[in-house]
């Protein structure tokens, strides 16, 4: 049996066909379309899709995407973080193949792939957090995955995790763990980091320039010494790290956090040591392991494949939902 996995993304839209046991057989990846229609990600689904598929057929689909999600409708209302601000996932897909789908979370789905394949493979207290262009987790709690009354109730990324700052999230709120350290805002917050201070930095005196400072160039940096970056890593960006992922533990009291994102996998060691640094301080349960990801970006496919391949008892009735409302 042949599955498609669709990881929708705030930049990329990868998808994938992946076998019953998880293997991925072929992928393909493109750019999220930068305007257009509710239709037009879908659409972009869809022809993804067919060349893989060539014309043949799959078996069921699964959606992990980017949120807040409307489950009941199949739809993404308002994506912060993309171009397309709503679009429309289940109909058209379903419509198109004519076969189950299934929608989650990016991290919801991710979470299902390593319980199902992973690192998390029978762990039944799992959490997996993505440290991306935003941060969110999906949640699996004494065997099961948690969902909530939209589908969005892990979206840790909206804790907040300092109530003094007045740095806005994408959604509008302030003091998001998301607004403080996920890749798209780390720009801007080191900004707001130097107000007042002063450093011996080649890092400093570029934002001082005016000049615009990407997240990856931050970690360069910090792994060349730069003072500036050292300071801000080591004692603001993992601390925020640290006290959002003490949340998490105190929230669901999980055995295994997994962590992924490209944050994340591209600096595991420092991402280690910064939030064992700062952990304790915000603790009230027993810490929970903490590993990292061995599918990388593949996760996403494999996640949304693995809602397809084993339905989640907690989606079952949207799977159903949509077939009779789409399909007639």
């Amino acid at each position: 049996m042949v599955y498609v996995g669709v990881d929708v993304g705030a930049t990329y839209i990868r998808v994938g066909l992946v076998s019953e046991d998880g293997s991925i057989i072929n992928k393909v990846k493109t750019r999220q379309p930068m305007s257009g229609d509710e239709n037009t990600v879908a659409n972009v689904i869809i022809k993804s899709i067919r060349d893989l598929t060539g014309g043949g057929n799959v078996d069921g689909i699964g959606i992990g995407s980017i949120g807040p999600l409307d489950l009941r409708e199949g739809i993404v209302p308002w994506a912060p973080n993309a171009p397309i601000k709503r679009f429309k996932l289940v109909e058209p897909i379903i419509r198109e193949f004519r076969v189950p789908v299934v929608l989650g979370n990016d991290a919801m789905a991710a979470v299902w792939g390593e319980y199902l394949f992973g690192v998390g493979r029978g762990v039944n207290n799992l959490v997996y957090i993505t440290f991306s262009t935003g941060i969110g987790a999906g949640v699996i709690v004494d065997g099961h995955l948690l969902v909530g009354k939209d589908g969005n109730a892990h979206e840790v990324g909206h804790m907040v995790v300092d109530v003094n700052s007045e740095i806005q999230c994408g959604c509008g709120g302030y003091g998001h763990w998301e607004a403080l350290g996920s890749g798209a805002n780390v720009p801007r917050v080191i900004r707001e980091f130097i107000r007042g201070k002063s450093y011996k930095s080649r890092l400093y005196d570029r934002l001082v320039r005016g000049e615009y400072v990407s997240t990856e160039e931050v970690f360069q940096a910090y792994y060349e010494g730069d003072e500036l970056a050292r300071d801000f890593i080591d004692n603001y960006l993992m601390r925020i790290h640290a006290a959002g992922l003490a949340s998490v533990m105190n929230a669901y009291d999980p055995e295994l956090i997994v962590l992924g994102g490209s944050m994340a996998l591209n600096n595991m060691d420092l991402f280690r040591r910064g939030i064992e640094k700062y952990l304790k301080k915000y603790l009230a349960v027993k810490p929970a392991r903490i590993e990292f990801t061995r599918f990388g970006d593949d996760i996403g496919i494999l996640g949304a494949a693995a809602l397809a391949i084993k339905v989640p008892e907690s989606l079952k009735t949207y799977v159903e939902q949509y077939g009779r409302k789409f399909l007639g």
